[in-house]
């Protein structure tokens, strides 16, 4: 400590005589006022930076926070009469970003990013902001950035967000005529199966969920807004749904959520035994699609003559884990199974939500490459879902806000193709939207 106290010093007393240096050249060519108004606000432009600033007050107490979170290390002796001296990680840049700073910090010989990864709780409160998020972008360093508040805290609808949808196409302006175009512009409501925007992460970048070559899982308890989710694949999808591109099949055991949009879906039901019935004609379906592809085909293109089947279950666990009769259960776990282990290469996609991800309940959670994790009720969920770690980096869905306006919607997403979990907020497809999308669909409306 002696010794970091010198240093500062030491440090207090270059930039004195570096500035006095500089005074006494700037008074030579200019003048004793005008130098000395000028460094006057200087010294209070670095005194309001130094003392008010976010940049600062990191720099300022960086040290402190440093040793509090076991940063430091001793260094080698360098005088005979100093008994230690210590060293810490070193802030090389403060960048302010949207939505918050990046902190970049250069590692001591020897530690980790993990280091400063495992303290991003303290770092958050320390700095007084919402959340950290740390990263290793290069060997030896790591940024930190830290948000200055939750960018996903309020809830928005599809319209608000310009997310195309088949209602949009027909709400959107004529674009004004040009007299040359380079290219023609590709249209964001033109019919699109492989994947469907949801919301936006909480970096301001749409959310694109990719369905066609995979399964989805969404866990959640009451009211953390799998309905979002559900009918904003269901939204999304509907462009090529009504080309023939793609056909919907819902099921729907607890009748109160997709049965308020039942017109929608090629194929609907919500009788136990009728489920099991639709999930094993998928399973013939697409069996009958192995067979005529084998040798043929190597990736499924859909066509009218072959779409592809989008399975939405609203409560998975009622068919695998609480339905009474105990032949229907077997029925319906294996199919979900055999769906699930062999249908996203022929064009199938099961898109499954439930509210309790425990084994014993789900024990087909890792046939679903790609999982979101809504607001969850215990930490140990959070890996059940999202798979092993993924709380320790930063997937935090059991602290989601339970007030709908704050935490409906909003979840970690873990991509088959990138296992960090992503935060996200679904927009909320409200009663209206699902009304004109009835209405659009069907002649006058009716269900």
């Amino acid at each position: 400590m002696a010794t970091f106290q010198r240093l500062g010093r030491r440090g207090v007393a270059i930039v004195a005589a570096v500035l006095f240096l500089i005074y006494t050249v700037a008074e030579a060519a200019a003048g004793s006022k005008a130098t000395t108004v000028v460094f006057l606000g200087i010294g209070l432009g670095l005194v309001r930076w130094w003392f008010f600033s976010f940049a600062g007050r990191v720099r300022r107490g960086w040290p402190k926070l440093a040793k509090a979170l076991g940063l430091w290390q001793q260094d080698p002796i360098k005088r005979l009469n100093e008994e230690f001296s210590y060293a810490w990680p070193k802030i090389t840049k403060v960048k302010q970003v949207p939505g918050g700073y990046l902190v970049r910090v250069k590692l001591l010989p020897g530690q980790t990013p993990s280091a400063l990864g495992d303290h991003t709780d303290g770092l958050a409160h320390a700095w007084r902001v919402f959340r950290v998020d740390a990263s290793s972008p290069a060997r030896g360093v790591v940024v930190l950035r830290a948000w200055v508040a939750d960018p996903l805290d309020k809830p928005f609808g599809p319209a608000e967000m310009g997310m195309p949808g088949l209602l949009d196409r027909h709400e959107t302006p004529a674009a004004p005529p040009v007299k040359e175009l380079p290219a023609p512009a590709r249209d964001p409501w033109a019919p699109n199966f492989s994947s469907v925007e949801l919301g936006r992460c909480d970096d301001g970048s749409p959310w694109v969920l990719r369905l066609h070559g995979t399964h989805v899982l969404v866990a959640g308890v009451t009211g953390a807004g799998k309905g979002s989710i559900l009918w904003g694949v269901t939204r999304g999808l509907m462009p090529a749904a009504r080309a023939g591109l793609v056909e919907l099949w819902a099921l729907d055991p607890k009748r109160m959520e997709l049965s308020y949009g039942r017109a929608l879906f090629q194929r609907y039901s919500s009788d136990a035994a009728e489920m099991v019935e639709m999930l094993e004609d998928a399973v013939a379906e697409m069996s009958a699609r192995a067979h005529r592809f084998a040798g043929k085909v190597r990736t499924h293109e859909p066509s009218v003559d072959c779409p592809f089947v989008v399975v939405i279950v609203d409560e998975l666990a009622f068919l695998t884990a609480y339905q009474p009769d105990r032949d229907l259960r077997k029925r319906a776990d294996a199919a979900i199974a055999t769906l699930t282990s062999q249908g996203r290469s022929v064009g199938f996609c099961v898109l499954g939500a439930l509210q309790d991800p425990r084994k014993e309940v789900m024990n087909l959670r890792n046939l679903f490459p790609d999982r979101i994790a809504l607001r969850l009720d215990e930490p140990a969920q959070v890996d059940m879902v999202l798979g092993q770690g993924a709380r320790d980096r930063g997937a935090e869905a059991d602290l989601i806000s339970p007030i709908p306006s704050v935490g409906a919607g909003v979840g970690y997403v873990k991509r088959e193709t990138h296992p960090e979990p992503v935060r996200v907020r679904a927009a909320y497809v409200s009663d209206a939207d699902i009304d004109r999308m009835v209405g659009d669909v069907t002649p006058g409306g009716a269900a």
